[in-house]
């Protein structure tokens, strides 16, 4: 069969291999999320929709708690509570990812996109709002947008968020493009690895891109109580999202940049790097066991 074609920004595992880096050793898998499922932790996914009904889902879903934005004939932003279909799968497929990963977590869509993945700037940023608005701890956004003139607005959102305790994931352009809110600091952006264990992420030492998880070959919930399989950085970055639910829901009081270096501190590469000499000792190599304990799944 052949390899599916890789989105942009995509690394090959062994092209991330780091000769050594100043681990943080208190930081392990079994501090940051053994024994953790979610629980606790609310996510905003901000796509297509979701399938609530799906079974893949569970009871993971907040119906009521759903909203949706679209831009109406005037120009202006409707915002309307309440459940929802999901016009594509996409959404389902994010809510998939991360409610394998973290069964506990409570998920919530916020539908920005309809049929054909097709959605306006101001409506996505509307959701993006609401969901800092109503301080979710996680907001998972595979999607963006090309448009410079709209790069402003959201980097004051994401500024917003990050300020406010609101941990922002992103997902790259699947081609050679900027989008934003993608890639700016004040959120964590993802893109693929050619690994298939979902709880081996890596570190990017060569941005634009700071993570890179399971995202090529990947099974999904899809519409209709379907599965599927796809490829796209929108895939990896609810990987990144189910693991930091994990670790909310074990590490509640985290701000958002203490919770991007236990991410860091957790990845494959730099948890397997080589053997440095750091603050006057010598540290002995980790060996990588992907699960760590987690009993979540």
């Amino acid at each position: 069969m052949a390899e599916p074609r890789r989105p942009a920004w995509t690394k090959d595992v062994n092209a991330l291999q780091l000769p050594g880096v100043d681990r943080i050793e208190d930081l392990t898998p079994e501090w940051a999320w053994e024994s953790a499922d979610g629980s606790g932790v609310r996510v905003a996914i901000i796509d297509s929709g979701i399938d609530a009904d799906h079974p893949d889902l569970g009871i993971s879903v907040d119906r009521d708690a759903a909203v949706a934005f679209h831009v109406g004939a005037d120009g202006k932003v409707v915002e309307t509570a309440g459940p929802h279909q999901d016009s594509f799968g996409h959404g389902t497929a994010c809510a998939g990812i991360i409610h394998s990963l973290a069964p506990g977590a409570r998920l919530t869509s916020v539908k920005v996109l309809g049929e054909g993945l097709q959605g306006k700037a101001a409506a996505f940023l509307a959701g993006l709002k609401w969901a800092i608005d109503n301080g979710f701890p996680i907001i998972n956004l595979s999607l963006g947008t090309r448009r410079r003139d709209w790069a402003l607005p959201f980097h004051e959102a994401c500024d917003r968020a990050y300020f406010g305790g609101s941990f922002v994931v992103t997902a790259a352009n699947n081609v050679q493009r900027r989008s934003y809110p993608s890639l700016y600091a004040s959120v964590t952006s993802v893109a693929c690895t050619t690994d298939s264990d979902p709880f081996r992420f890596q570190w990017n030492p060569n941005p634009p891109t700071e993570f890179l998880g399971h995202g090529i070959d990947v099974e999904v919930p899809w519409l209709d109580g379907q599965r599927i399989r796809t490829t796209g950085n929108s895939y990896a970055a609810p990987h990144i999202s189910g693991i930091a639910a994990l670790v909310l829901s074990k590490h509640p009081d985290l701000r958002p940049y203490q919770l991007k270096t236990v991410l860091w501190a957790t990845a494959a590469n730099v948890r397997e790097a080589g053997d440095i000499e750091a603050a006057g000792k010598l540290t002995r190599r980790m060996q990588g066991v992907t699960r760590q304990g987690h009993t979540g799944r």
